[in-house]
């Protein structure tokens, strides 16, 4: 189904074409001022079609709830976790599909979690070596042979030799292999049917490569415009991201980039631990820290950005907190942030990165250590009717449930047998904010 066909079934509305031209005023001129026109012959193709104000906002009591998966740094999965041979890799992405439609009761009422896409935050392999490469790709095809879209952009080591000092070190995967903006667009083609008529869509490309990607998926009459972004990104991605965003104006805007949040919840710095310093990573135009991305950049102005997704960073890295805001680090975080757009929009920020308990991988579970709570995935519910966004996360391996951080870790108890609300959040997308009592992260 095209997503022409995808709109005439739902509204019959008139088909319209969008920006023939992507017009860089504002962002691309005023903020990146000479980068003007430098993603001009860089890959983009955009759907030709506007969306009626119906679909945009359909009555929140016909659509249904939906959940997107969200893939931690599996980087020691393809390595070694439980060996060379990547099953645990594969089970994990199995194990999304066998509970595509599991059934959530922590938080009422009860829902099916209608697992509709996937999202990555990069590190997909530990090393740019041949098993590893063959061991992500059979996982990754997993979802493909199940009709569950997903997108990843790199982490650093997706990187040759774990070295993002220059762009051409790109893995040969993301260069031009399995996550190659090539491949991955030949595999959506005019689209990939989710069930239920949801749909994703591929958007385009920086380049050829897949270090820079846009897909849309269109679920439960909710559109959603997810950019996969470099490594601590450069001007000129940031620039081609910000056009895409304003051809997809219709599109709730979620960024997946591997390095965004710490694992105290704070935006990365330039000279934090794994921060761009710490990989020789030039100062911008080459590369910029969350934070610079954030407020030098300009993506606090972005009016429909409603998300961002990350990992990278581990315990233990002991990044500085000037305004003393930091939450005690932890396996995910969930930061919510003002946006300075027009809209003054709540940008919901997640972190999840559990590579250390893959890296001590173990079969012998412990609720107190961590051991054997491998190949985790995190699942973020969107709830339309009720106005409200939640997240859970689960080791795939163990089956159980992680829980808040708890003073006492690695002491107490933060794995449960029980699924657990992590939170519970207002969350309209687009749509004007309600306000709702937030759960507090129990």
């Amino acid at each position: 189904m095209t997503e022409l066909e995808y709109l005439l079934k739902h509204g019959g509305m008139t088909p319209k074409l969008l920006l023939k031209k992507i017009s860089r005023r504002g962002f691309g001129v005023s903020v990146l001022g000479g980068l003007a026109g430098a993603a001009a012959s860089h890959i983009l193709s955009t759907p030709g079609v506007a969306i009626a104000s119906t679909l945009l906002n359909p009555p929140a009591a016909a659509a249904p709830d939906f959940t997107i998966a969200i893939i931690p740094d599996p980087q020691f999965l393809a390595e070694s976790c439980p060996d060379k041979m990547g099953e645990y890799y594969a089970a994990m992405m199995n194990w999304i599909v066998a509970n595509r439609k599991i059934v959530f009761t922590s938080s009422p009422p009860s829902f099916d979690a209608n697992i509709k896409a996937v999202v990555g935050v990069g590190d997909c392999v530990n090393a740019t070596v041949p098993n590893e490469d063959r061991n992500a790709q059979n996982a990754w095809t997993i979802l493909d042979k199940n009709h569950i879209a997903f997108t990843t952009p790199p982490g650093n080591h997706d990187y040759d030799a774990i070295k993002p000092s220059s762009r051409s070190n790109l893995g040969a995967q993301f260069a031009t292999g399995y996550f190659s903006a090539k491949h991955r667009s030949e595999v959506y083609r005019s689209g990939i049917d989710l069930g239920g008529g949801d749909m994703a869509y591929w958007i385009g490309s920086y380049d050829t490569t897949g270090a820079n990607t846009a897909v849309k998926f269109v679920i439960s009459g909710v559109r959603m415009l997810v950019l996969a972004l470099d490594f601590f990104a450069g001007n000129a991605a940031w620039s081609w991201a910000y056009d895409v965003m304003l051809a997809n104006s219709d599109c709730e805007c979620y960024i997946t980039t591997h390095a965004w949040l710490t694992t105290n919840g704070t935006q990365f710095q330039r000279k934090d631990s794994y921060g761009p310093d710490s990989y020789s990573m030039a100062a911008a135009p080459y590369s910029n820290s969350a934070a610079e991305a954030w407020s030098t950049v300009g993506v606090n102005t972005w009016s429909n950005l409603c998300g961002t997704f990350s990992g990278h960073d581990i315990l233990g890295s002991k990044n500085a907190d000037p305004l003393g805001t930091a939450s005690p680090a932890w396996y995910w975080q969930q930061v919510p942030i003002k946006s300075a757009s027009s809209r003054r929009q709540t940008v919901q920020q997640l972190f999840a990165n559990s590579q250390q308990l893959d890296e001590g991988c173990s079969t012998s579970v412990s609720q107190g250590t961590g051991a054997g709570q491998t190949a985790s995935v995190f699942l973020l519910s969107r709830r339309p009717a009720l106005g409200l966004l939640e997240g859970r996360m689960i080791s795939t391996q163990s089956g159980n449930w992680f829980k808040p951080r708890s003073a006492s870790f690695p002491d107490g108890t933060n794995w449960s047998y029980f699924e657990t609300l992590l939170f519970s959040v207002p969350f309209t997308g687009l749509q004007q904010e309600q306000t709702h009592t937030s759960m507090p992260k129990s």
